[in-house]
Formats: C-alpha cells, sequence, structure tokens
C-alpha cells in the first residue's frame, strides 16, 4: 500500500465502524438553535423601503409583488386603527440580476381596494391569482380570492369569487401555490387550528375551487403562530414563519425538508436571517437568491424588506474501504444517497480503497459500500455540525458465507 494510502488508512481507523448490519446515527447532533441551516446567507437591505411596511409576497413575470402600506403621489387609503398604518395595497417592482428592487407600481387598480390587501400567489401559467383580502370595518379578517387574468389583455383580472373557505369567524392568509398547480398553501386560525394560526394545505380541483383544507399537524404546527409558508424552488424544504419555537425571539423563518412526503422538524435559519423582532414573507426568487422582511430597524413596527443570497454549505465525507482484518478492499462501489434513498454520487476505490465525497451541512445521507465476495454495506448519518468540516468513516465489509466456506 502506498505512503499516502496507509497515511489515510491510519488516521481513519480509530473510527473503525464493526457492526456491519445497517444503522443510523448522527455526528455531532448538539446544535445551537440560531445555527441549524445548512445556507450561509448574505443580507442585504433594499432602497425601496419606507417608514410605512413593506411585505415581498411572489413572482409574477419575473417582478416582485410586494404588499405594502406606503403611500403613492401622496395620497393614503385610510388608515387601519389596528395597525396605525394606511390600509396596505398591491405593489410590483423590477428586479436586476443581483436582486436589486426598483420602481414600484401599483400592481392592478382592479385588484387593489379600499381595504387590506394581503399575499397573493399564482398558478404556473400566470393565468390564475389566489389573493386575500380584508374589509375596512374587519380589518384582521382576511378571506380568500381567485382571478383568471383576461387573454391578450394587459393586466385586466376577471372573474373575480370568494372561496368557500373564507369565513368572517376566522382569517385565511399566506397562499403559496406549489409549481404543479395542483395544492395551496395557507395560514389561518380556523377551528382545526392547533393553537392560534397554523400552517394548512388543500387541494385545487379543476375549476379552481379547494378542497378540504388539512393541517400540517404538530411536527410544523405550534400553539401559536405559523403563518408565510413557502418552498425553494426543488420544492424539497418549506420556509415559513413561527413564534411558537425556541427561536430568537418574535417570529422567525424556519426550514422544514421534506422527506417523503412528510415534513422533518424545523430548523432556524440563523442570525444573519433571524432576529429578537419579527421575520416573515421569506420568498426564493431563484435557487439561491430571495426575499424577506424585518422590523428589527423600524422604529415604528413596519416591516422593511431584504433580499438574500443563500450559498450551500459543503462539507467533506472521506474514508476507506476494509475488510474484516482492516485490509483495504479496492474496486469498491461506493455510493451516496440522499435521505429518500436516491443516488447522489457513485465512485468505485482505487488500490488506496479511499473513497471522499462532497456533502451539504445539516442533510441526512445513506452511503454504501458494494463488493464482490462481501455483503453490502449501509449506514446513514447527518451532516450536523456547524462549522464546514470533514467527516471520517471507514467501511468494514463482511465476507458472504460463500467467501467464508472457501477459508
Amino acid at each position: 500500500m502506498k505512503t499516502t494510502a496507509l497515511t489515510v488508512f491510519l488516521s481513519l481507523l480509530f473510527i473503525v465502524n464493526t457492526n456491519t448490519n445497517s444503522k443510523s446515527k448522527t455526528i455531532n447532533s448538539k446544535v445551537d438553535v440560531t445555527n441549524k441551516s445548512g445556507l450561509d446567507f448574505y443580507v442585504y437591505k433594499s432602497n425601496i423601503n419606507t417608514k410605512y411596511t413593506e411585505i415581498p409576497s411572489a413572482i409574477f413575470r419575473n417582478k416582485l409583488i410586494m404588499v405594502s402600506t406606503k403611500k403613492i403621489g401622496g395620497l393614503g387609503n385610510g388608515i387601519d386603527e389596528k395597525t396605525n398604518e394606511p390600509f396596505s395595497e398591491l405593489f410590483c417592482l423590477d428586479i436586476d440580476a443581483y436582486g436589486t428592487l426598483s420602481n414600484p407600481l401599483f400592481f392592478s387598480r382592479i385588484i387593489n381596494t379600499k381595504g387590506n390587501e394581503g399575499q397573493v400567489a399564482f398558478t404556473p401559467d400566470e393565468n390564475t391569482m389566489y389573493f386575500t383580502r380584508s374589509s375596512r370595518e374587519n380589518s384582521s379578517n382576511y378571506k380568500l380570492y381567485k382571478t383568471i387574468l383576461e387573454e391578450n389583455s394587459n393586466g385586466n383580472w376577471i372573474n373575480e369569487v370568494e372561496l368557500s373557505i373564507s369565513s368572517n369567524q376566522y382569517s385565511i392568509e399566506n397562499p403559496f401555490i406549489t409549481k404543479d398547480g395542483k395544492y395551496l398553501y395557507f395560514s389561518s386560525n380556523m377551528p382545526l387550528s392547533i393553537g392560534g394560526f397554523d400552517i394548512f394545505v388543500s387541494k385545487i380541483n379543476d375549476d379552481g375551487t379547494l378542497d378540504t383544507p388539512k393541517n400540517l399537524g404538530p411536527t410544523i404546527n405550534t400553539v401559536k403562530d405559523e403563518k408565510y409558508p413557502h418552498f425553494s424552488k426543488d420544492e424539497k424544504s418549506m420556509y415559513f414563519s413561527s413564534n411558537g419555537y425556541n427561536g430568537l425571539g418574535g417570529f422567525d423563518i424556519y426550514e422544514s425538508k421534506l422527506v417523503f412526503n412528510q415534513f422533518n422538524k424545523p430548523r432556524n435559519l440563523g442570525k444573519k436571517i433571524n432576529s429578537k423582532y419579527d421575520e416573515i414573507g421569506f420568498v426564493f426568487l431563484s435557487d439561491d437568491k430571495g426575499f424577506f422582511s424585518s422590523s428589527k430597524h423600524s422604529e415604528n413596527g413596519s416591516f422593511d424588506i431584504y433580499r438574500f443570497k443563500a450559498n450551500p454549505i459543503f462539507q467533506t465525507l472521506q474514508g476507506i474501504i476494509v475488510s474484516e482484518e482492516n485490509n483495504p478492499l479496492p474496486n469498491t462501489a461506493v455510493i451516496l444517497l440522499d435521505a429518500e434513498g436516491n443516488e447522489i454520487e457513485r465512485q468505485i476505490t482505487g488500490i488506496d480503497a479511499y473513497y471522499s465525497f462532497k456533502v451539504k451541512a445539516f442533510e441526512n445521507y445513506s452511503i454504501q459500500a458494494i463488493k464482490s465476495g462481501f455483503n453490502t454495506y449501509e449506514t446513514s448519518f447527518t451532516s450536523s455540525q456547524i462549522e464546514k468540516s470533514v467527516y471520517k468513516e471507514v467501511l468494514q465489509l463482511k465476507p458472504t458465507t460463500s467467501q467464508l466456506s472457501k477459508k
């Protein structure tokens, strides 16, 4: 064996795993609540903020749709006594390649009314919009509406209808539509809630109506409030705001991985995003860029928009494949799998029996080792260290029964 291979082997040998059966383990799983994101965030305050509230909502035709209480041309829409701000309107903003916002204009004079306009969501073809609105008389009670973009029109929304899940007894807020257009997520304090506002999901019927809402359950929802559901572009993670977890204070933004159609325990996005104030409205523009709002720099409690760049934190999983006698096993297939068992990468070990994979922080993985004459080895782990690091795994293979009989 080469000197370099021997050095690697000896450095790894102290963690030889002598159990060849499948098992699950977590490496360094004690992680501070403020550092559980596998993303390294860079955050910039937007230059379109005012003394009023600005909250991102959705992307429509490459523009950001924003909910805001700001005034245009010095004109106001009256004051909502419950927020002490003007009634909110929908705006659209230009976005440049860096995510910088500019040129806020009214989104639609048809949709904007004298009440509060809330969050919006668009079907994948952008021809149908689901949106929320409250009246001046009951400004904290939002109802859900659907409208269609008139064909060949310049923003003429028609056939507006209030959906049947709306009620005077509870509020429907923060709609989000999955990229296949089949499901609508939203927050509500309807009677099915665990407590306060919960996140729900409804199947979208062929006629645009909604099936019976389903509560996402106690893995996501708490006895307090969960709001603003939004998915990553690959829809493997849901992001939302909550004041019901042991966060930094107020509403924090959390991530929950979706594995086998089940949501995992939420993780706090950390101090670069969250603060002791409220953070809400987390929206992706692309795979690694987006927006959210925070009240951390507001004197009167209003919200400002921030843009973010999110870089995945990569770590290294490396090791060596050995026999029961700790002899290196070249020509072994080593396979890295994601949490759902999908193959990410495959390597064949060389004469030094060494393998190395790049993995993302705070992800669940499995690794398989396959070699003729040996039982297939599989183990799972979580890359749960805070700092960028290297995980060292020696995989020890047992010979098959036929191989043992030859000895």
